[in-house]
Protein backbone atom coordinates (compact mmCIF):
# COMPACT_ATOMS: atom_id res chain seq x y z
CA UNK A 1 0.00 0.00 0.00
CA UNK A 2 1.33 3.42 -0.97
CA UNK A 3 2.10 5.84 1.86
CA UNK A 4 0.92 9.44 1.98
CA UNK A 5 2.20 11.82 4.63
CA UNK A 6 0.12 14.85 5.57
CA UNK A 7 2.82 17.24 6.77
CA UNK A 8 2.02 20.38 8.77
CA UNK A 9 -0.12 21.07 11.81
CA UNK A 10 -3.40 22.31 13.23
CA UNK A 11 -7.02 21.75 12.25
CA UNK A 12 -6.30 22.08 8.54
CA UNK A 13 -3.79 19.22 8.65
CA UNK A 14 -6.41 16.99 10.28
CA UNK A 15 -9.00 18.01 7.66
CA UNK A 16 -6.51 17.19 4.88
CA UNK A 17 -5.79 13.78 6.41
CA UNK A 18 -9.51 12.94 6.65
CA UNK A 19 -10.14 14.13 3.10
CA UNK A 20 -7.28 12.08 1.68
CA UNK A 21 -8.60 8.96 3.37
CA UNK A 22 -11.88 9.50 1.51
CA UNK A 23 -10.23 10.34 -1.81
CA UNK A 24 -7.56 7.61 -1.75
CA UNK A 25 -8.74 4.66 0.36
CA UNK A 26 -5.99 2.54 -1.22
CA UNK A 27 -3.25 4.61 0.44
CA UNK A 28 -1.85 4.54 3.96
CA UNK A 29 -2.42 8.06 5.31
CA UNK A 30 -0.13 9.26 8.10
CA UNK A 31 -0.27 12.73 9.65
CA UNK A 32 3.17 14.19 10.43
CA UNK A 33 3.12 17.25 12.72
CA UNK A 34 5.94 19.73 12.16
CA UNK A 35 6.71 21.92 15.18
CA UNK A 36 8.03 25.47 15.18
CA UNK A 37 10.76 27.11 17.19
CA UNK A 38 10.21 30.32 19.17
CA UNK A 39 11.20 32.35 16.09
CA UNK A 40 8.50 30.49 14.06
CA UNK A 41 11.07 28.61 11.96
CA UNK A 42 10.06 25.00 11.32
CA UNK A 43 11.80 22.05 12.93
CA UNK A 44 12.18 19.88 9.82
CA UNK A 45 13.48 16.81 11.67
CA UNK A 46 10.23 14.92 11.03
CA UNK A 47 10.40 15.70 7.30
CA UNK A 48 14.04 14.59 7.13
CA UNK A 49 13.00 11.24 8.60
CA UNK A 50 10.77 10.41 5.60
CA UNK A 51 11.92 8.86 2.33
CA UNK A 52 10.59 10.10 -1.04
CA UNK A 53 10.97 6.58 -2.42
CA UNK A 54 8.44 5.24 0.10
CA UNK A 55 5.58 7.69 -0.44
CA UNK A 56 4.36 11.18 -1.23
CA UNK A 57 3.66 14.33 0.79
CA UNK A 58 0.79 16.79 1.05
CA UNK A 59 1.60 19.98 2.96
CA UNK A 60 -1.19 21.31 5.20
CA UNK A 61 -0.58 24.47 7.22
CA UNK A 62 -3.12 27.24 7.75
CA UNK A 63 -3.20 30.84 6.54
CA UNK A 64 -1.16 32.33 9.38
CA UNK A 65 1.76 34.48 8.23
CA UNK A 66 -0.04 35.22 4.98
CA UNK A 67 0.18 31.63 3.70
CA UNK A 68 3.98 31.94 3.46
CA UNK A 69 4.67 29.25 6.08
CA UNK A 70 2.69 26.67 4.11
CA UNK A 71 4.70 27.63 1.03
CA UNK A 72 7.91 27.31 3.05
CA UNK A 73 7.00 23.75 4.05
CA UNK A 74 6.07 22.92 0.46
CA UNK A 75 9.43 24.15 -0.81
CA UNK A 76 11.25 22.16 1.88
CA UNK A 77 9.43 19.00 0.79
CA UNK A 78 10.25 19.55 -2.88
CA UNK A 79 13.91 20.21 -2.10
CA UNK A 80 14.00 16.78 -0.45
CA UNK A 81 12.62 15.13 -3.59
CA UNK A 82 9.02 14.55 -2.52
CA UNK A 83 6.23 14.38 -5.06
CA UNK A 84 3.34 16.80 -4.46
CA UNK A 85 -0.18 16.47 -5.86
CA UNK A 86 -3.49 18.31 -5.44
CA UNK A 87 -6.02 16.94 -2.94
CA UNK A 88 -9.61 17.01 -4.19
CA UNK A 89 -12.59 15.91 -2.09
CA UNK A 90 -14.67 13.24 -3.86
CA UNK A 91 -17.79 15.46 -3.71
CA UNK A 92 -16.12 18.45 -5.43
CA UNK A 93 -17.22 19.28 -8.98
CA UNK A 94 -14.40 20.49 -11.23
CA UNK A 95 -14.79 21.32 -14.92
CA UNK A 96 -12.87 19.03 -17.24
CA UNK A 97 -10.78 21.92 -18.60
CA UNK A 98 -9.98 23.50 -15.22
CA UNK A 99 -6.33 23.39 -14.13
CA UNK A 100 -5.48 22.53 -10.50
CA UNK A 101 -1.89 23.08 -9.32
CA UNK A 102 0.42 21.17 -6.99
CA UNK A 103 -0.52 20.95 -3.31
CA UNK A 104 -3.92 22.58 -3.91
CA UNK A 105 -6.72 21.56 -1.52
CA UNK A 106 -10.28 21.44 -2.88
CA UNK A 107 -12.85 20.77 -0.16
CA UNK A 108 -16.26 19.12 -0.03
CA UNK A 109 -18.94 20.36 -2.46
CA UNK A 110 -16.62 22.93 -4.03
CA UNK A 111 -17.50 23.87 -7.62
CA UNK A 112 -14.82 25.10 -10.05
CA UNK A 113 -16.11 26.36 -13.39
CA UNK A 114 -14.92 25.86 -16.96
CA UNK A 115 -11.63 27.41 -17.94
CA UNK A 116 -10.59 28.22 -14.37
CA UNK A 117 -7.04 27.87 -13.10
CA UNK A 118 -5.96 27.40 -9.48
CA UNK A 119 -2.23 27.77 -8.93
CA UNK A 120 -0.09 25.79 -6.48
CA UNK A 121 -0.50 25.74 -2.69
CA UNK A 122 -3.99 27.29 -2.68
CA UNK A 123 -6.68 26.10 -0.25
CA UNK A 124 -10.39 26.16 -1.19
CA UNK A 125 -12.64 25.10 1.67
CA UNK A 126 -16.01 23.38 1.59
CA UNK A 127 -18.94 24.85 -0.31
CA UNK A 128 -16.99 27.52 -2.19
CA UNK A 129 -17.97 28.26 -5.78
CA UNK A 130 -15.68 29.52 -8.54
CA UNK A 131 -17.39 30.65 -11.72
CA UNK A 132 -15.99 30.06 -15.20
CA UNK A 133 -12.58 31.41 -16.21
CA UNK A 134 -11.47 32.36 -12.70
CA UNK A 135 -7.73 32.69 -12.08
CA UNK A 136 -6.51 32.00 -8.54
CA UNK A 137 -2.81 32.68 -8.10
CA UNK A 138 -0.55 30.70 -5.77
CA UNK A 139 -0.90 30.33 -2.00
CA UNK A 140 -4.42 31.73 -1.62
CA UNK A 141 -6.83 30.73 1.15
CA UNK A 142 -10.61 30.61 0.55
CA UNK A 143 -12.75 29.83 3.57
CA UNK A 144 -15.99 27.86 3.42
CA UNK A 145 -18.75 29.24 1.25
CA UNK A 146 -16.78 31.90 -0.65
CA UNK A 147 -18.46 32.79 -3.94
CA UNK A 148 -16.57 34.04 -7.01
CA UNK A 149 -18.30 35.15 -10.20
CA UNK A 150 -16.99 34.54 -13.70
CA UNK A 151 -13.49 35.76 -14.65
CA UNK A 152 -12.52 36.77 -11.11
CA UNK A 153 -8.74 37.06 -10.60
CA UNK A 154 -7.14 36.66 -7.16
CA UNK A 155 -3.57 37.75 -6.59
CA UNK A 156 -1.17 35.43 -4.79
CA UNK A 157 -1.36 35.11 -1.00
CA UNK A 158 -4.90 36.50 -0.87
CA UNK A 159 -7.27 35.41 1.91
CA UNK A 160 -11.05 35.37 1.50
CA UNK A 161 -13.10 34.82 4.64
CA UNK A 162 -16.51 33.19 4.92
CA UNK A 163 -19.22 35.45 3.52
CA UNK A 164 -17.03 37.05 0.84
CA UNK A 165 -18.74 37.31 -2.56
CA UNK A 166 -16.71 38.67 -5.49
CA UNK A 167 -18.55 40.01 -8.53
CA UNK A 168 -17.73 38.76 -12.01
CA UNK A 169 -14.68 40.34 -13.61
CA UNK A 170 -13.24 41.80 -10.41
CA UNK A 171 -9.45 41.73 -9.97
CA UNK A 172 -8.19 41.29 -6.39
CA UNK A 173 -4.56 42.27 -5.90
CA UNK A 174 -1.88 40.18 -4.23
CA UNK A 175 -1.82 39.88 -0.45
CA UNK A 176 -5.41 41.07 0.02
CA UNK A 177 -7.70 39.89 2.83
CA UNK A 178 -11.45 40.12 2.30
CA UNK A 179 -12.76 39.72 5.83
CA UNK A 180 -16.08 41.53 5.57
CA UNK A 181 -19.08 39.29 4.70
CA UNK A 182 -20.21 41.37 1.72
CA UNK A 183 -20.21 41.74 -2.04
CA UNK A 184 -16.90 43.01 -3.46
CA UNK A 185 -17.76 44.64 -6.77
CA UNK A 186 -14.68 46.77 -7.55
CA UNK A 187 -11.04 45.98 -8.33
CA UNK A 188 -8.78 46.01 -5.25
CA UNK A 189 -5.19 47.21 -5.04
CA UNK A 190 -2.45 44.95 -3.67
CA UNK A 191 -2.45 44.46 0.11
CA UNK A 192 -5.96 45.79 0.72
CA UNK A 193 -7.46 44.40 3.94
CA UNK A 194 -11.09 44.42 5.01
CA UNK A 195 -10.82 43.65 8.72
CA UNK A 196 -14.13 43.20 10.61
CA UNK A 197 -12.68 45.20 13.51
CA UNK A 198 -12.61 48.38 11.41
CA UNK A 199 -15.20 50.36 9.47
CA UNK A 200 -12.87 51.21 6.58
CA UNK A 201 -10.59 49.13 4.40
CA UNK A 202 -6.87 49.18 5.19
CA UNK A 203 -4.32 49.62 2.42
CA UNK A 204 -0.69 48.76 3.17
CA UNK A 205 1.55 50.99 1.09
CA UNK A 206 4.99 49.94 -0.12
CA UNK A 207 4.47 46.28 0.79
Amino acid sequence: MKSRWIVGGGDYAELAAQTWRLARPDESIVRVDVSQYANHAFDLTALDGLSPSEGAVFVAFDERFGNFKRMELMQAAMERGFKLEPLVHPSAVIASDAVIGLNVFVGARVVIGHGSRVDYNTVIHAGSHLGPECRIKSSCWLESGVQLGARVALGRHSILRTGAIVKSGVVVGKGCELGWPRLYDENLADHTTFDPRYDEAILVYGA
